[in-house]
């Protein structure tokens, strides 16, 4: 091999590298890893529900057992780090198949092969989490190059078989979507039927006599049978299928909603966008010669794959994976005729967009061998620090991360293992509970709630659960960070919410309106400051407890209180440098002290980190770059500002605007 490919491949796997080190993020991982444990402690697989105290002891289908047993001991002996070198090794192999296998039907086209490599690392790095899915993508990748491989005649039956049966005994014990290596297998058997019946269409007899596909068929047979080598035996089948029917479910899960084909040509920049430029990709590699479509089975994985994919989004690394090969031999089929350079262009380009997407993730925080910050830390501290034990209602999402920090003083009342364990009527229940008060009343009473740890997207809108536990004498917040608030009913923990309860602090209120409606308030503004400034000693790693400290210090509005506000900001950036709002404020708090160059420089790296700021920030900061002198920033700004508020801009925005253009023109 050439020096430059060298070198190219270097870079491709570098990117596989850096794509998969990314923290731990899923909120799955966490009863994966508490289940693993489960079964090294028990030297038994769980077949009933241990974890939840609404479904305890129900039937549990728990077809991921082998991935659990397997990433437990890892965790247990490197931590964290090692299940993100483990999960970067399966990455690393995958695309060291997936090459090989693009390899084996590219026809010398090195170049073509790394481009199609690169964009589908970029469609499938959305699914690169510790979970039993990056398994899922590797057995698919070494399943296409053994089918491959043997139609190609460079992997003879008797080894073909074999491979084929142990990868799928290990299949079916590590996921569900072992059903997807039938379909692959199917789609070969099924093409190369069509083709010869298609040949042999006036005398049918030769087509069941061939060798190939009698094989396939053989392999099928076997390949469904090696599938009930597993604790469950034929549960195996029925759980998957009763999962999609599940559609209550899947609809309230962000993974399994489906892509809109109407933005398919369209380049919005939504985490589909590699996705779609892949598949149009594909549809252009078969229509651009008309023997492409002469392989059937290509064409059939081609069709599958993608309905699955645009059905569920969680399908397209799927996707990427199963139908790369089929993409670089449409391709290669095709003699491109004058210079080459210009078919670098595609691979220089995806390189350039996936610099700039690890530049994101590295801006985020998300590169590193640790976990990323998005859990509810320090609510699950307080439960722990303080021995509370009781019935919690707690997000689904969070559930994970519950049950490996508290279970079993805690039991959970929902996780991610939905619609395995948790049904759809309960489901329903559960996503009403936090919308209708009606509902939650009678969860609580049902369930004998004394507890409430909920996921807090406080920036979205005051949630109204929360509301409506603030606004109830019998339940008192006691703790609350960056991603959670935890509430404890008074009368269960009369000691604890005396103690550690907050009166008047209201985190799930963004807007910190409750405060501002009490300006005039002395007594209460006092309570509320000393709330404040215990809540930035309790949770010293959070942000929101010194921004809303920083909130509070700005009602006040003198220069003792905005100087006590820049401090409290300064803090929480330092806790959440990815955090835009921190930013924001503090180049409002600073234009307020009258320095401009400073709140510009805040203004700027908060627009730049969410340019869909609220569309005060350019007025910020076109006011700022007026008040330093320089006209051409202060037009630009406030003239988005304008365009951004619409009919509610400020009437001090057009008269900084007014004043703008007379300076910048000498009027």
């Amino acid at each position: 091999m050439r020096k430059g490919r060298w070198v190219a491949l270097v870079v491709f796997f570098a990117f596989c590298v850096l794509f998969a080190a990314q923290k731990i993020c899923s909120f799955d991982i966490w009863w994966h890893l508490k289940t693993g444990e489960w079964i090294w402690q028990n030297r038994a697989i769980p077949h009933h529900d241990p974890f939840s105290y609404t479904f305890k002891g129900a039937e549990w289908i728990d077809f991921e057992w082998l991935f659990q047993a397997l990433i437990y001991p890892i965790w247990k002996a490197a931590g964290f780090g090692g299940l993100i070198l483990f999960k970067v090794a399966v990455i690393l192999l995958l695309f060291l198949i997936l090459f090989k296998t693009c390899r084996e039907v590219d026809q010398g086209r090195f170049w073509l092969t790394l481009t199609i490599l690169f964009l589908a690392l970029n469609v499938a790095r959305i699914r690169f989490m510790v979970r039993p899915q990056i398994v899922f993508l590797l057995f698919v990748g070494v399943l296409v190059y053994l089918l491959i491989s043997f139609r190609e005649g460079k992997l003879s039956f008797r080894y073909f078989l074999p491979s084929v049966l142990l990868l799928q005994g290990l299949w079916a014990n590590f996921h569900s979507s072992f059903l997807i290596g039938l379909s692959l297998i199917g789609a070969h058997l099924l093409g190369r039927f069509i083709s010869l019946a298609i040949k042999h269409r006036e005398d049918l007899r030769p087509v069941f006599k061939d060798r190939e596909l009698r094989l396939l068929f053989l392999t099928s047979v076997f390949f469904l049978l090696s599938s009930l080598i597993n604790p469950y035996t034929l549960e195996v089948y029925y759980a998957p299928l009763r999962h999609m029917e599940s559609k209550e479910v899947l609809r309230n899960i962000a993974e399994w909603v489906p892509i809109d084909i109407r933005i398919l040509g369209l380049l919005v920049t939504d985490p589909t966008f590699w996705f779609r430029g892949m598949f149009l990709l594909g549809v252009f590699s078969f229509l651009i010669k008309k023997e492409n479509l002469g392989r059937v089975e290509d064409l059939l994985i081609f069709v599958f794959f993608s309905y699955l994919a645009f059905r569920y989004h969680r399908f397209c690394g799927l996707f990427a994976v199963a139908t790369a090969p089929v993409i670089v031999a449409n391709l290669s089929a095709v003699r491109w005729q004058g210079r080459r350079w210009p078919l670098f262009v595609p691979l220089a380009l995806i390189i350039l967009f996936s610099v700039k997407d690890l530049r994101g993730l590295l801006q985020a925080d998300r590169l590193g061998l640790g976990v990323w910050r998005i859990y509810p830390e320090s609510t699950v501290e307080f439960v722990k620090d303080h021995g509370v034990k009781g019935k919690i209602y707690n997000t689904y999402g969070l559930g994970g991360f519950l049950i490996f920090h508290l279970w079993p003083d805690v039991p959970v009342f929902i996780d991610g293992r939905t619609p395995t364990i948790y049904d759809q009527d309960f489901f329903w229940l559960y996503s009403l509970a936090e919308r209708k008060k009606e509902i939650w009343e009678k969860v609580e009473e049902k369930y004998g709630i004394d507890m409430v740890l909920v996921r807090d997207d406080r920036e979205l809108g005051y949630s109204r659960l929360c509301y409506w536990l603030d606004e109830d004498e019998d339940w008192r917040l006691v703790a609350f960070d960056d991603k959670s608030v935890l509430y404890l009913k008074v009368s269960r923990f009369k000691e604890l919410t005396e103690k550690w309860g907050f009166r008047y602090l209201r985190p799930s209120d963004f807007s910190m309106d409750y405060a501002k409606e009490k300006k005039e308030d002395e007594e209460y503004l006092q309570a509320l400051g000393r709330e404040l400034e215990e809540a930035c000693r309790r949770f010293p790693r959070d942000f929101y407890p010194f921004y809303y400290l920083a909130v509070y210090h700005q009602i006040f509005g003198t220069r003792e209180h905005l100087e006590k506000a820049e401090e409290a900001l300064r803090r929480a950036i330092s806790n959440r440098p990815h955090f835009a709002r921190g930013y924001y404020e503090l180049g409002f708090t600073l234009m307020k002290l009258e320095r401009y160059k400073e709140a510009i420089r805040a203004l700027r790296r908060a627009i730049k980190l969410q340019p869909n700021l609220p569309a005060e920030a350019y007025y910020y900061l076109g006011a700022s770059y007026y008040k330093v002198g320089d006209m051409e920033e202060a037009i630009e700004n406030l003239e988005e500002y304008r365009k951004r508020a619409g009919l509610g801009a400020r009437v001090e925005a057009y008269q900084f605007l007014g004043r703008a253009y007379l300076q910048k023109y000498k009027l």
